[in-house]
């Protein structure tokens, strides 16, 4: 077998300096960036801006708070629009990224932004953070009472203009469900590169804070594969110096397998972290999902009910943040009447369901527990084995053998040789296991689970039955129709 060159080892601080003097010397406004002074800012920023504290305080004071995306070009508007999420009891807020930011298209983003300012118009579907610049954006997060977190892009410059989070882990999100062609060993690379800014900053006293993805399944599919990234993303960020965590665990409409998902994924990151020997890195909280793997409802009715479902989760799971979209948010950029009706709803679930501090034992909870963690583990000791007990070693040779799979994603050096439809109560099932470790009799679980369906609609599960699940949420089923029930 070819001897990797990627191990889970601390990158070297002196290569990490050079490397991001070049990162940021792309566009002038990383001239703004000092970075000295970047840890002496994020020093004398207060509690309430801390993105770790917060989600600790609201989790001590048994308070939740929506997680939204918002983004909109011109600074001014950006400003209204987080005074609005505050206004509508928001305390943790987004600076979501335009789609040219993403990609690095700097000098595209900087002409459609000076006619943004020239017409008044909302010509990118986000906040151009990095040529908005440090001191501009230091102006939004002084204009409101809230932590601040990018989402998309940002890097140094979001650090050091007092976002308190940083997307710079190995994301399985960004190599799984929005490229086509990286391979997993330049995730693996690149990943540590920006791991080892946070652990950086950690090391003078700063905590930016991480969201664990894991592999977002491209339709409804069980999340021990998910988890399992989750775990690997943990372990790989503790190693670079990375304190401050937690899992995004994304819902999939069966009330029993979401509160088992939600309640499994921080308890098995947390062992793993223990076991790797990184006890100082912290598990902030748990937030669970509305993010679609999936199409939803365009209609007002539907999409406050799924907004709604997913709020109610968490209150019942009693989480501390959700990851909610607004009402039409798939019908384009969000305004900020929209976002406010939106999120309000939540509040209301938050405010009303979760102060009743209810027990909630759902049939069929424990038992989705305890197939998802038997997964789990079984992926996760393929994968080290993989390794030789390195974390990446094995996730890169887990990826290319197919231990670690995903179906419709849109990288094409992923095998996709899995498949999941739901069954007659909407759980996620596994239809087609390709090479996942999956044990024999968990195996056996899911085809007695896909039986009852099979045998209620007097046909065999098959690719078309997972299209047809795709697609239920949009209708309001949590089962995909059959085309003469349609």
């Amino acid at each position: 077998m070819k001897k990797l060159t990627i191990s889970n080892q601390r990158l070297d601080d002196d290569l990490l300096m050079k490397k991001r003097r070049e990162a940021l010397d792309t566009w002038p406004t990383g001239k703004e960036v000092d970075f000295d002074e970047a840890v002496a800012y994020q020093k004398s920023l207060p509690d309430s801006k801390i993105w770790w504290k917060v989600m600790v305080k609201l989790r001590e004071e048994g308070r939740m708070s929506v997680f939204p995306r918002a983004g909109t070009p011109i600074l001014e508007k950006m400003i209204e629009l987080c005074q609005g999420l505050r206004d509508s009891g928001v305390v943790l807020i987004p600076v979501t990224t335009d789609s040219y930011t993403r990609l690095g298209q700097y000098e595209k983003v900087e002409g459609i932004l000076q006619e943004c300012y020239r017409t008044g118009k909302a010509l990118l579907n986000g906040y151009p953070i990095i040529n908005q610049g440090v001191k501009k954006t230091r102006k939004l997060v002084e204009s409101v009472d809230a932590a601040f977190s990018p989402r998309g892009a940002g890097g140094e410059i979001a650090i050091a203009s007092g976002l308190t989070t940083y997307e710079g882990g190995m994301t399985f999100l960004t190599w799984g469900s929005y490229s086509k062609k990286m391979t997993i060993r330049e995730l693996a690379e690149k990943s540590q590169n920006g791991q080892r800014i946070a652990g950086w900053y950690a090391d003078r006293g700063v905590i930016l804070c991480t969201d664990l993805h894991g592999w977002l399944p491209g339709g409804p599919f069980p999340l021990s594969v998910n988890i399992a990234a989750m775990i690997i993303e943990a372990v790989t960020m503790a190693e670079q110096g990375q304190k401050a965590l937690y899992p995004i665990v994304h819902c999939m409409g069966n009330m029993a397998q979401d509160m088992a998902w939600i309640k499994l994924a921080p308890r098995l990151i947390r062992e793993y972290l223990d076991k790797f020997g990184y006890r100082d890195t912290m598990i902030t909280g748990t937030c669970p999902a509305q993010t679609p793997l999936f199409p939803v409802a365009m209609d007002m009715g539907g999409a406050f009910a799924y907004l709604c479902y997913v709020a109610m989760v968490g209150a019942l799971s009693r989480c501390n943040a959700v990851d909610l979209r607004s009402i039409d948010e798939a019908a384009g950029v969000p305004t900020k009447d929209t976002n406010a009706v939106s999120y309000r709803a939540a509040k209301w679930i938050f405010d009303v369901v979760r102060e009743q501090r209810t027990e909630i034992d759902i049939k069929d909870m424990a038992t989705e527990e305890k197939v998802t963690e038997t997964e789990v583990r079984a992926i996760m000791d393929r994968v080290l084995e993989l390794g030789d007990g390195d974390i990446i070693a094995g996730a890169i040779r887990a990826v290319e053998s197919g231990v670690l799979d995903s179906p419709w994603s849109p990288n094409i050096t992923v095998r996709d040789k899995v498949l999941g439809v739901r069954d007659v109560r909407g759980a996620c099932r596994y239809l087609e296991f390709g090479n996942l470790p999956i044990p024999e009799e968990i195996k056996d679980f899911h085809r007695r689970k896909i039986a009852e369906r099979e045998s209620l609609e007097g046909r065999k599960a098959d690719y078309y039955t997972a299209v047809r699940d795709l697609w239920s949420f949009s209708k309001g089923k949590i089962v995909g129709l059959l085309p003469f029930d349609q």
